[in-house]
């Protein structure tokens, strides 16, 4: 049986030179939700710098966006290695002499309960996701700083960020601690005129969890909880991160954006 998911077309029209003469890096965007919004923010007229550990998909990532006639450039990067993100950010800077744009994607996820975390599994958990991003918004929100021109820092929360969710306990810890992260980037750079805000999606269908949302039973279960009886696009995702990165978000600061189809709310739903 088809899934509600599965059944869904978007239709998203991007607003063309909204981003024109920007410089965006996305940490974790040669594939899935971070390739869509590297896509997204190309086809909106901003240059593309793509940071990710992963380079199976990243040359393709790179021709795609230079089809849409924009610069690119794929750095292979450990953002638990802050070294490796310095020396990211400098090959950066040193093509296109500035970044405006910061997207804090890049994440994996261990599923199992608090209780029965295995410490390594922990320490990896939220080194990538959360001293990871870190790493990026010091060493990103440095050089806009530093530059005096303002800029945008967007981390890639989840409804994860904002409730407990069942087999992903050191998950949820992570993307909470990047909210306060996110809040405290937005209490301090603000006065630059950067912002700082977390994107919460309940997520899409992507490498990371196409093996379990494979399952019908599952799939079931869950787009039973989010009230539009689906889960997201990636570029429904990535369409709300190309806001967010605009001039037309400039007064939101410290926010965070709740993309998740209702499921954040959905057990007060017969009230």
């Amino acid at each position: 049986m088809t899934s509600n998911t599965e059944k869904y077309q978007s239709h998203i029209t991007p607003s063309p030179d909204r981003l024109k003469g920007k410089v965006a890096i996305i940490t974790g965007g040669a594939k899935g939700i971070g390739r869509a919004i590297a896509l997204r923010f190309a086809q909106e007229g901003a240059d593309i710098a793509i940071a990710d550990i992963c380079t199976d998909s990243m040359s393709s990532a790179e021709k795609e966006i230079r089809a849409l006639g924009r610069e690119c450039i794929g750095r292979q990067t450990d953002v638990a290695d802050r070294e490796n993100v310095e020396r990211t950010v400098q090959a950066v800077l040193d093509r296109f002499s500035n970044i405006d744009i910061l997207v804090n994607n890049a994440g994996i996820i261990v599923f199992g309960s608090i209780m029965e975390c295995a410490p390594e599994d922990w320490k990896r958990m939220l080194d990538v996701d959360l001293t990871g991003a870190l790493h990026c918004a010091q060493i990103v929100g440095q050089h806009m700083q530093q530059r005096n021109r303002g800029g945008r820092l967007i981390h890639i929360g989840s409804t994860a960020s904002l409730l407990p969710t069942a087999q992903q306990g050191a998950y949820c810890v992570a993307k909470a601690g990047l909210r306060m992260v996110s809040r405290m980037a937005a209490m301090e750079l603000g006065p630059y005129g950067i912002t700082s805000n977390l994107l919460c999606p309940e997520g899409a269908v992507t490498d990371m969890n196409r093996e379990l949302l494979s399952d019908p039973e599952v799939m079931r279960k869950l787009e039973s909880k989010i009230l539009a009886g689906r889960l997201a696009t990636a570029e429904e995702i990535a369409a709300s991160a190309a806001f967010l990165a605009s001039d037309e978000a400039a007064y939101i600061n410290g926010a965070e954006l709740v993309h998740d189809g209702g499921i954040t709310i959905s057990p007060l739903w017969w009230r």
